[in-house]
């Protein structure tokens, strides 16, 4: 809440300073609604043009603040009173205020994340956080290892001013900037569709598409930022009044600007420029309007199926994430129900000059896209670096010419124009629109939507293992930094392993995020040392440390070998250190016999399995899955070393939602289930004897799991249960020293 309230106190005046300069006509309504997405481009824009000429400090970025600030006050000091033309009178007094209101709040809903939660979800955060921790420490994108990064620099500045002003860690405050820019953009859309009577239908048309809602469990942030100099564009683009070389010139400085937060950004205004050109010369063109416009309609329809057919294959099988959002049936069912009404806006409102550019700059984004559904062979260098600048969700997941035009159509107090320049005269539902059950109809959908994502977002932020981090990790890692100082630390190239230089560790690893160039054989060396028990490589890399989380495979790798030794665990997040002297204390692994997982208990992927570069136990990519209530039994083949003695038995977990009560017991030995969701670890000494039994009581309670959405699960639904990842057995503590 602390880092929402400064970053809006931050915003508010640099944005009103823009709105008032760029539009003079605006009234109270557009301005405030514009401020947040022109406050947060401004900042972001100067904090990213310090780090690129290498002025970048902490104090010379409050410096930079305080300019804004001042220029801001100062424009809205001397700005004159706006002149209001009857054309925007008339916008003004037919306002649809209960749509405002309502679009408004379901954009408030955004920031819920940031009132129940301190970590985000996903996993691209961990590059955003990572780059701006090293920005904080160094002053630049380089990390003690001499890895360095060439990376759009905007947000990840804004992340380490905001957490250095607040002293928040970088996550909380990573998330918060996460939302309070989602909801800008909301905003923004609102003001830049108000100039055209649709202000509230442009927040509910956002919410139309299923993707708005994935982006408050996705931390792709650039690229949300990169579009919110979109929407001020747009809404002057649409109209014709003014000078159009002034405003094609605020476009291209804004693509300028957007390009220092994410190339999808600079794109999108790129292709709105050339949509402008396009629609304003074939409108003076010898082409029939009615050719024209069925022509428009034919390539949309054309791209359409295109997109759908050519995905990853003709069955429309294309995983739904990473390739998914750049076209085939992801894209369409992601965009659903708002890519289809807009294709019927779009021949509804044919005809008129805002639905031709709209329906121009459309085709233009789609037809860029299908750089991304060649084989890669086939792309070529040039190819290739431009489907890397458009690889984002922000480029489909809100489709902004598909909301303005479902906006347009949807309000019925527009006044669009046709052949004619303007209308002499003003009337409700004198354009295009649907019919008043329609219309209402779209409003009750959007607010049923709304409210069962708020729903299902709350319930899934209990459940942590959702998260690209464990509970423990960082605690671990804060532990370690104070034991290793600045000793290079071996970790996973993963999330879980890049995500620790944010406790300050120095890493083997850095993280993959833009172009990236360090001492990548370090690692690479490290890992093979790792993998063969190598330890005068070790030594000669200075690697004396390691962490690992429990979502990837370095703590089974290491607690394999005789040389690592753990010197402090928290849920199965576990920091290491390198031994002088081998202690072999590990006996081996427990293999599951699937066939007693049967009835309470299913095998199912393993969520992360992509992730794990070994699999030192034999694990395989299924994991015996026990959903809440149940009460099952399991056996297993056990190790050869294993006898009648008691040994130390580990049993790595995963609580899917957290347990109130459970337990497992193995013949002597059991432990308590109850905790929080996430990966845990429980030890014990017994005899390994007989079968494992688990006990889980409770309710069901289903929950909507994104990995399902994702392609990383079988479930879209999932229910509260228990993940069993793998049973260990060691030497007790006392046998492992003699």
């Amino acid at each position: 809440m602390q880092a929402l309230l400064a970053l809006s106190l931050l915003t508010v005046l640099p944005g009103l300073g823009l709105a008032t300069s760029l539009h003079p006509q605006g009234d109270r309504v557009q301005r405030w609604c514009a401020a947040p997405a022109l406050g947060l481009a401004a900042l972001a824009f100067a904090f990213g043009a310090l780090v690129l000429l290498g002025l970048w400090s902490f104090w010379v970025a409050i410096l930079v603040t305080v300019l804004l600030q001042a220029w801001g006050l100062l424009t809205l000091r001397r700005a004159p009173s706006p002149s209001v033309s009857e054309r925007d009178a008339w916008f003004r007094a037919q306002r649809a205020q209960p749509r405002m209101w309502l679009g408004g709040l379901i954009a408030l809903l955004a920031l819920l994340p940031v009132l129940v939660a301190d970590t985000p979800q996903g996993v691209d955060w961990v590059g955003f956080t990572a780059l701006a921790h090293h920005l904080a420490e160094r002053g630049a994108f380089v990390s003690a290892s001499g890895h360095s990064w060439l990376y759009p620099p905007g947000l990840p500045a804004m992340l380490a001013f905001l957490a250095g002003i607040t002293g928040l860690p970088l996550p909380s405050v990573g998330l918060a900037v996460g939302q309070f820019t989602l909801v800008a953009l909301l905003l923004g859309m609102c003001s830049a569709l108000d100039r055209h009577g649709a202000g509230g239908e442009g927040i509910l048309a956002m919410m139309l598409a299923v993707g708005v809602f994935s982006k408050v469990l996705d931390s792709g942030w650039p690229t949300v930022l990169s579009l919110t100099l979109i929407p001020f564009n747009l809404g002057g683009l649409l109209e014709v009044d003014g000078p159009r070389s002034e405003k094609r010139l605020t476009l291209l400085l804004s693509a300028v600007a957007s390009a220092f937060l994410h190339p999808v950004g600079a794109l999108l205004l790129l292709l709105l420029l050339v949509a402008d050109v396009a629609s304003h010369g074939l409108a003076k063109g010898p082409l029939d309007r009615f050719r024209l416009d069925i022509g428009v309609l034919v390539g949309l329809v054309l791209l359409l199926v295109g997109v759908a057919l050519l995905s990853q294959d003709v069955r429309l099988d294309a995983p739904f994430a990473e390739d998914g959002w750049q076209g085939g049936w992801p894209m369409l069912a992601y965009g659903s129900p708002l890519l289809f009404l807009a294709a019927w806006a779009g021949w509804r409102l044919r005809g008129y000059r805002e639905s031709r550019l709209l329906v121009m700059w459309l085709l233009l984004t789609w037809g860029l896209s299908l750089v991304q559904l060649l084989p890669d062979g086939a792309r070529g260098a040039a190819l290739t670096n431009l489907g890397s600048g458009l690889y984002a969700m922000g480029m489909y997941a809100f489709h902004l010419p598909a909301v303005a035009l479902v906006a347009l159509w949807w309000s019925d107090s527009t006044a669009l124009r046709g052949a004619e320049a303007s209308p002499s005269f003003f009337v409700v539902e004198g354009d295009p629109c649907p019919a008043r059950p329609v219309a209402l109809g779209l409003v009750l959908v959007v607010v049923i939507g709304s409210l069962a994502a708020t729903g299902a977002m709350a319930r899934l932020w209990v459940h942590e293992e959702t998260l690209a981090l464990a509970p423990a990790d960082i605690q671990v890692a804060e532990h370690l930094r104070t034991l290793s100082g600045e000793d290079v630390v071996y970790a996973e190239q993963a999330p879980w392993g890049e995500a620790m230089v944010i406790a300050g560790l120095n890493l083997t690893v850095g993280v993959d995020l833009g172009a990236h160039d360090g001492p990548t054989t370090l690692h690479e060396r490290a890992t093979q040392a790792v993998l063969t028990d190598d330890v005068g490589t070790l030594e000669d890399l200075g690697v004396k440390w390691a962490i690992s989380s429990p979502l990837g495979a370095l703590g089974w790798v290491l607690e394999r070998s005789p040389w690592w030794e753990n010197v402090h665990e928290v849920s199965g997040s576990r920091a290491w250190a390198l031994r002088e002297q081998p202690v072999d204390d590990f006996l081996g692994a427990a293999v599951l016999t699937e066939a007693s997982c049967a009835g309470s208990c299913t095998m199912r992927p393993d969520p992360w399995v992509e992730q794990r570069w070994s699999d030192p136990h034999g694990l395989g990519s299924s994991r015996a899955v026990i959903d809440a209530p149940a009460s099952s039994t399991l056996s297993f083949a056990w190790p050869d070393a294993v006898n009648d003695e008691p040994v130390l038995i580990c049993l790595h977990i995963e609580r899917i939602g957290p347990l109130a009560s459970g337990a497992v017991d193995l013949g002597l030995w059991s432990a308590d289930l109850a905790g929080p969701a996430g990966h845990d670890r429980l030890c014990g000494e017994g005899v390994p004897t007989g079968n494992l039994n688990v006990t889980l009581e409770g309710g069901e309670k289903p929950w909507l799991d994104p990995a399902g959405a994702s392609g990383r699960s079988d479930r879209l639904v999932g229910a509260d249960g228990l993940r069993l990842h793998a049973l260990t057995l060691h030497l007790p503590a006392a046998k492992a020293s003699t």
